[in-house]
């Protein structure tokens, strides 16, 4: 799911460690007893909390329990037959904590860009109210964006839009603003090309969090692959058509979108221009996320509109 090569490569190291370790403990063919799994008294044995899975971050959270349970294990019985082995056992335990933290914020990170449809909100409507009715809608993920307000202004926003998206369960991201995005506990942060020359990712991310989003909006490949080298989570990539709230920013194309597909692994939002009528296009460039403005704002009933395209686009 994360196609993350370090951490992969981590795992893969500790499992041939412990492959040898364990075989150096087992070399004298100690014999352990048959467990009777049918008169075992914990097979009937079921509580609620064991039963309580609801997102792959929370078996994940329980797997990892599970393998530090077992290394803690491993450790205590080294030192009946192996006592040097103990310290290596303990050694790669707490690297396990380590992976454990670093594997569950990139999870947690890539859960929040679990999406089709993301709604960024702009001056025409009220943004408040947009946002309770996309909602309302089945909305996933919602940008509070307005280039006009003051800060004061976007922060007052923010904290009510924060309210009502994590009610729902739904990814909020404010534009162009850290401290604002800190400050209102948002999901995430989105940066224009200007802003990606003037901060670093890894800062910003320790500002707002390990397990903040932060995304890029890019405009050509080069500035897609140099997104991805600099760690954030996902990529807009467009105007893809034309679009008047981009005033003498000419349309990207569906070629190009077609091209950051191919070379990009991480999740990549199509944005500009982009409506029903030509929502079938994208798709067929393999994006499988789109970002809309006008298209929905322009509605008379955001839900309604909201839950048709969400239609169009499974």
């Amino acid at each position: 799911m994360l196609e993350d090569k370090k951490p992969t490569l981590e795992l893969k190291e500790i499992r041939g460690k412990l492959r040898k370790l364990i075989g150096r403990l087992i070399e004298h063919e100690i014999k352990f007893q048959q467990r009777r799994a049918l008169k075992d008294i914990g097979r009937e044995l079921y509580t609620p909390k064991e039963a309580e899975r609801r997102t792959i971050l929370d078996v994940f959270m329980a797997n990892a329990k599970r393998v530090q349970e077992a290394m803690r294990v491993l450790e205590e019985f080294s030192k009946l037959i192996r006592p040097e082995l103990g310290k290596q056992l303990k050694a790669i335990r707490f690297k396990i904590y380590d992976l454990e933290q670093k594997i569950f914020y990139a999870l947690s990170r890539r859960l929040k860009l679990d999406f089709d449809l993301y709604l960024i909100t702009d001056p025409m409507r009220d943004h408040v109210e947009v946002v309770r009715e996309a909602i309302a809608g089945g909305v996933k993920v919602i940008q509070l964006r307005d280039k006009t307000a003051s800060q004061k202004r976007l922060l007052k926003w923010a904290k009510k839009i924060r309210k009502l998206t994590q009610k729902a369960g739904v990814t909020f991201i404010v534009n162009d603003y850290p401290e604002i995005a800190r400050e209102a506990k948002a999901d995430g942060l989105h940066l224009g090309q200007d802003d990606l020359e003037k901060i670093s990712i890894r800062q910003t991310r320790k500002r707002l969090g390990e397990d903040r989003i932060i995304g890029v909006s890019t405009h050509s490949l080069g500035q897609a692959l140099s997104a991805v080298k600099k760690g954030v989570d996902y990529i807009s990539v467009g105007p893809i058509f034309s679009t008047p709230l981009k005033i003498g920013t000419k349309a990207v194309g569906l070629k190009l979108l077609r091209q950051v597909m191919k070379r990009v692994k991480i999740p990549v939002v199509a944005i500009g221009g982009i409506n029903e009528s030509n929502i079938y296009n994208v798709r067929k460039t393999g994006c499988q996320r789109v970002a809309m403005i006008r298209a929905i704002l322009e509605k008379k009933n955001i839900s309604q509109t909201v839950r048709r395209i969400k239609r169009d686009l499974s």
